[in-house]
């Protein structure tokens, strides 16, 4: 089957999520990644997070979660604004489909595991040549709007299926939100896809 998957690298939800997405690919489904963007409040030098605060305490259960399926997991100090990253997210995708696995893994460790800055310049280009993503060509098509306009379509078509945050899978007809037990979105998935072999 043919399956989106919506994300934000600032999800501490859709981090934990990453192993259902590669179990969709093991089971040799299509996976396609695209960006929603899912704190646009966020000021644009992005917000410290809180020690003790509601996220610190989302980011102690995220912990656990991680480590249950060996996840590799450290709390970030801060949340950065994504826009500009996720419009660059879809220029990859769309115009160097061959680099975007690895820029999107990249992206992830660096958040999640790194710690580091991931709407830091210097950051997002050492993140694009890893990958082996034509620096110089995303980073120009960013600058000429192409990332805006790629991500507009892509929240568009979000909205379309009523994905309203993240993860979010596109699995057939069906919408699926949120991170959930291993076992039951397996149950789900395996289940679509009889009907979808069925029909």
């Amino acid at each position: 089957m043919d399956i989106t998957v919506w994300n934000d690298y600032i999800c501490p939800w859709a981090y934990a999520a990453r192993p259902l997405t590669a179990w969709l690919e093991d089971e040799g489904h299509t996976v396609v990644m695209r960006s929603y963007e899912l704190h646009p409040d966020l000021p644009p030098e992005g917000r410290d997070v809180r020690p003790g605060g509601r996220l610190d305490k989302v980011f102690e259960h995220i912990g656990i979660i991680c480590a249950e399926s060996g996840l590799a997991f450290v709390k970030p100090e801060r949340s950065p604004n994504t826009h500009q990253l996720l419009g660059l997210c879809e220029i990859v995708q769309t115009h160097a489909p061959e680099s975007f696995r690895a820029f999107d893994e990249e992206l992830a460790a660096a958040h999640w595991v790194r710690g580091e800055a991931i709407d830091d310049r210097d950051v997002i280009r050492g993140a694009l040549s890893t990958a082996g993503a034509p620096v110089e060509m995303v980073l120009e098509l960013a600058a000429n709007g192409e990332g805006e306009r790629l991500l507009e379509t892509s929240m568009a078509a979000a909205l379309e299926v009523e994905v309203t945050g993240t993860p979010a899978w596109r699995i057939g007809e069906l919408t699926i939100t949120g991170l959930h037990p291993p076992e039951q979105f397996q149950r789900w998935v395996r289940r679509l896809a009889s009907r979808s072999e069925g029909q």
